[in-house]
This record gives C-alpha cells, sequence and structure tokens, in this order.
C-alpha cells in the first residue's frame, strides 16, 4: 500500500472496509464531493449516492497545517481537515486506495483499515507550463491541473510570454495577439505557430484550478524574452525598429528599453490587465536572461543610469524589476522573479526568487536566502521536465534536496519547488506527457513529504498505480526503463538532442549571454569585495 507522496504517517488496524458502487458518501463541499464521483464514473462506472458510510468534515481543532488532513478507515470512511483544502488533499489519497484494492470481477475494493495523519513539508509546490514556444489550447491546459492535483501540487505556473510568442489577451493592446501571437516558423521547419488565451479562456482555467485548490501564477516575463511584445509595438524596445515574433530559440539580445517611459508603462498595463484576471497572490515578472547589450549603446538607457545614480545596467534591470514589483503591491500581489533578478543585489525584499541556474556555486542565490529572501527552488538540473530523460532521469529529480548543504539551516526560507516544461522542443500532447510524467511525480513527492520518510524503490513501486490515475485524464506515464535509461541509451539520446542546438546563430547567441552573465557576477563579487574592504 503506497500512496504518492508518501504520508506523514499511516497507523495499520486489523480488517477491511470494502467499497463498492452500494457505498454512500456524505460531503457538503459540492466540488470535492462531484470530483470524487466524476473520477469514480470515469474510471469504473457509476457513483456514489448520500449515504454515511464515507464523510468528509472540517475540524478546525486539528493540531494539522492548512493543507493537512486525517483519514480514517475502520467500519467507516472519515477524512478530516482544517480547510476544504485538507479534505480535498485528503480525497486524493482515498482515490489512490481505492484504485490500488478495486478488483473488477467482484466490484469491490477490500481497503486495510488505517489512519493517517498527512501534511506538506513545504507550501508551494509547482508545475510551471510553457504555452509560447509551442502553444497547448485550454483542453490540455486543464487536463494537467486536473492531474496534478491529484498528487497535491497546489500551483500552476503559467508562462504566456515569450519572444516566440505572447499568448495573453491585454485589453488595449490589441497587437499582442493580432501580432505577437503569430510566428511564421520554428528554427526554419517551414510550420507556422500561431494561438492565444482569451479573457474568457484565461477566466475558465482559473475557475478549473480554484476548484481543485490550484493557484495559477502567470507570468510576464521582462524586461528579456519579450521580442513577442516588441514585434507588436516596436517602440518599446530600445532601437524602436521592427522585428518578427523570433523563430529561433535560445537567448536574444532585443529586450524592453530599460530608459524609455512607455517601456514602463506597458509593464504597468500587463501587470494590472493580469491582476484583474489572476486572483491568486502572486504574478511571475521573470528577469531571467536579460542580455543587455542594447542597454549598453542605447542613449536613453544610459540617461537613466545617469539620471538615477546606478552603478551599470545590472542595477538598471534590478531599477526596472523593482518598479513593476511596486506597481504590484499597489494591486496586492507580490512578484516571483528568476535569480538573475537578484545579480545587482537590490531587489526589492518582497519578491519571492526562483532559483533555477545561478553558476557553479550558487553564489547570489545563497546569499539571497541568508540574507532572509524567500526562495522556489526550481534547478535546471534535474527539475526541468523539457530534459530527457538519459540527461535528468527520474531518480535524479527524485533525489536532489531542494535546501542543499549551503543553506542547511535556512530551510524556513525555502517556500517549496517547481517542476518547469519548456516547450522549445515539444510540440505534441504524447511528448508532453512522455516529459512530465513520471519525473513531476517525484517533485511532487519531494514538495509533499518530509525528506527523511522519502525512498526512491518505495516511490518506484507505486508508479503503476499512478499510471492508472492519471490514464484517467489521457495521460501515460513513461516506464521505469524510460526515465531511468542504460549508458548506451544515454549516449543516443543526448547526441540526438544535441541536434537541436547546432545552429551557428544560436550557439553565438548562448555564448554572448554566458559571458555577459560571467561579468555580471564578476561584478556583483567585486563590488561587495571592495565593500568589506571599507568597512
Amino acid at each position: 500500500m503506497r500512496i504518492i507522496p508518501a504520508p506523514k504517517s499511516i497507523k495499520y488496524r486489523d480488517g477491511e472496509f470494502l467499497f463498492n458502487e452500494n457505498t454512500g458518501l456524505k460531503c457538503i463541499i459540492p466540488n470535492i464531493r462531484e470530483n470524487f464521483n466524476d473520477f469514480l464514473f470515469r474510471l469504473y462506472g457509476f457513483s456514489l449516492f448520500e449515504g454515511n458510510d464515507i464523510l468528509f468534515y472540517v475540524d478546525e481543532l486539528l493540531d494539522l497545517s492548512d493543507e493537512g488532513y486525517v483519514l480514517e478507515i475502520d467500519d467507516m470512511v472519515k477524512i478530516s481537515a482544517k480547510t476544504e483544502r485538507g479534505l480535498f488533499y485528503g480525497m486524493q489519497s482515498f482515490k489512490q486506495l481505492v484504485v490500488e484494492h478495486f478488483r473488477g470481477d467482484t466490484r469491490v475494493a477490500a481497503i486495510q483499515r488505517l489512519i493517517i495523519r498527512d501534511e506538506p513539508r513545504f507550501p508551494y509546490r509547482g508545475f510551471m507550463l510553457d504555452c509560447c514556444r509551442h502553444f497547448f489550447d485550454v483542453s490540455v491546459v486543464k487536463k494537467y491541473i486536473q492531474a496534478i492535483s491529484m498528487f497535491k501540487i497546489n500551483t500552476f505556473h503559467w508562462h504566456l510570454t515569450e519572444d516566440q510568442g505572447w499568448r495573453a489577451e491585454i485589453n488595449g493592446f490589441s497587437k499582442l495577439t493580432e501580432v505577437g501571437s503569430k510566428r511564421r516558423e520554428s528554427v526554419r521547419d517551414g510550420k507556422p505557430v500561431e494561438g492565444y488565451f482569451t479573457k474568457e479562456d484565461i477566466a475558465e482555467v482559473v475557475k478549473y484550478a480554484a476548484d481543485r485548490y490550484i493557484q495559477v501564477v502567470p507570468e510576464f516575463d521582462m524586461p528579456g524574452h519579450t521580442i513577442a511584445a516588441i514585434a507588436a509595438y516596436p517602440e518599446l524596445s530600445c532601437k524602436g525598429t521592427p522585428v518578427e515574433v523570433a523563430t529561433k530559440f535560445g537567448v536574444h539580445s532585443k529586450i524592453l528599453c530599460g530608459g524609455k517611459d512607455e517601456a514602463y508603462s506597458f509593464i504597468y498595463s500587463v501587470l494590472s490587465a493580469y491582476a484583474d484576471m489572476f486572483p491568486g497572490g502572486y504574478v511571475h515578472l521573470g528577469g531571467d536572461e536579460a542580455v543587455k547589450n542594447e542597454w549598453y549603446a542605447c542613449e536613453n538607457c544610459q540617461a537613466k543610469i545617469k539620471q538615477l545614480g546606478l552603478k551599470n545596467e545590472e542595477e538598471l534591470q534590478a531599477y526596472m524589476t523593482n518598479s513593476a514589483i511596486k506597481h504590484l503591491k499597489s494591486l496586492d500581489k507580490t512578484a516571483i522573479c528568476w535569480n538573475e533578478s537578484a545579480n545587482a543585489g537590490t531587489l526589492d525584499d518582497s519578491a519571492v526568487l526562483q532559483f533555477w541556474s545561478d553558476g557553479k556555486r550558487y553564489e547570489n542565490v545563497i546569499r539571497e536566502v541568508k540574507s532572509g529572501r524567500r526562495i522556489i527552488v526550481s534547478k535546471c538540473n534535474p527539475y526541468y521536465l523539457d530534459y530527457p530523460y538519459a540527461m535528468w532521469s527520474l531518480k535524479a529529480a527524485y533525489e536532489f534536496e531542494p535546501v542543499f548543504s549551503e543553506i542547511k539551516g535556512y530551510e524556513s526560507n525555502v517556500l517549496g519547488v517547481e517542476s518547469p516544461l519548456w516547450t522549445e522542443y515539444i510540440d505534441n500532447p504524447d511528448l508532453l506527457a512522455f516529459r512530465v510524467f513520471p519525473r513531476l511525480l517525484a517533485v511532487a513527492e519531494t514538495g509533499w513529504t518530509a525528506r527523511e520518510e522519502k525512498n526512491y524503490h518505495s516511490f518506484a513501486s507505486a508508479l503503476p498505480l499512478a499510471d492508472k490515475l492519471l490514464k484517467t485524464e489521457g495521460i501515460s506515464v513513461a516506464s521505469l526503463k524510460d526515465c531511468n535509461p542504460g549508458l548506451l541509451k544515454k549516449i543516443t539520446t543526448m547526441l540526438k538532442f544535441g541536434l537541436n542546438f547546432l545552429d551557428y546563430e544560436t550557439i553565438k547567441r548562448s555564448t554572448a549571454v554566458n559571458k555577459e552573465m560571467k561579468k555580471m557576477r564578476q561584478i556583483r563579487k567585486g563590488e561587495e569585495s571592495n565593500d568589506n574592504k571599507t568597512l
């Protein structure tokens, strides 16, 4: 008997509870009752009627967190929690017990009597889907929201803006979708890509997620990764010259101008629109891979640096980000930023930092955590789901510890974990499913289960059960053999994957980016060294 993610404690008792189509259910919370019955109907062809065999109830006096629950199976099933969210998670655990023990021939699940007391390790447990590089419509987005909810993931990070496509309708900026949502091809393949989410689409997704106790965190990546926006409104860039929506991947040097007032007004308008569409407490500001080559030669950027008394272009990015954060605060929202946003050392204290890559020693991230900054751990290796298993295996994802050695003692500043799925080279639902599951389940267990309760072999043994659950959503889990490939398979897969990057222009851009990022880290380190000498 194994649940994913593994519960905090299970105590077994003698005897069994017999579950079948005549079992009665009492739950006054409509979305929880309907979710459970819909699951049963799709899997077994029946729903439960009103009765006292299974009882859901809120108990505000329980000594558990708001997401915790107690699942007691005796002569009846009782699921209790301090909140509706906790009840929802208790239901997800009970679902897995039903699926594990239900026999098709007898139409009965004989479930051992037990009591589970459970609550999560981290409050933030996320999955990010990039709908920009390749577009996945509302039906796919909802399918994955339903899937992640079954494994107690509580955050859907929605990547909606990119160099290769703008995907969110914004009032007053019609060209963002008329122009920015379309590109003529992807890396010379000759296949056009287009699509965007209307305000009605977004409202539908937000409501669907809320019914599953999932917060939606929209991302407006800025000042980099904004070519689609600049294609729609060229005046937002330093040079103001027309460009097309990017057809190649990697990092580009065309970004929002850090010195023009219209660029700041545009940022505020988009964030205000986001605040109206997304009721959750977080908005993601991106901030990664902002190559500032144009800023060095831009009269407006240099004038802004001089006017504000800034040291360099990195501090100008921090100023731009902090201006956006200030605007979000006025909208009662908290910013999340990729870790490069902290490079200048002046990022607003309220911002949550999402750690994906910070050189070999994570110096900036470690410094921020120790200064009190909250972080979300999404380390590229092994949490990025778009990489093949030959590069980031299932076992590597499972065994990675987000409270890494350099920040031990600061676990309270680790808000949680998130696995992103970038879609440069993922253009169909089958490949999407193959890359996401079961690797995302490994991250879900790390986010929920105490470190000392984790066990990879136990987790792997439960994957066939997870496969059954996900197949109800039309999603198939990759096999263990595929998830942990042998040496030969690793080599051939990595060579094949590496062919995606054999493009002179992309290599040239990536080399320039790496040099700039290295320079910025050296500047930061040098400034701190001088400050220490002064002290």
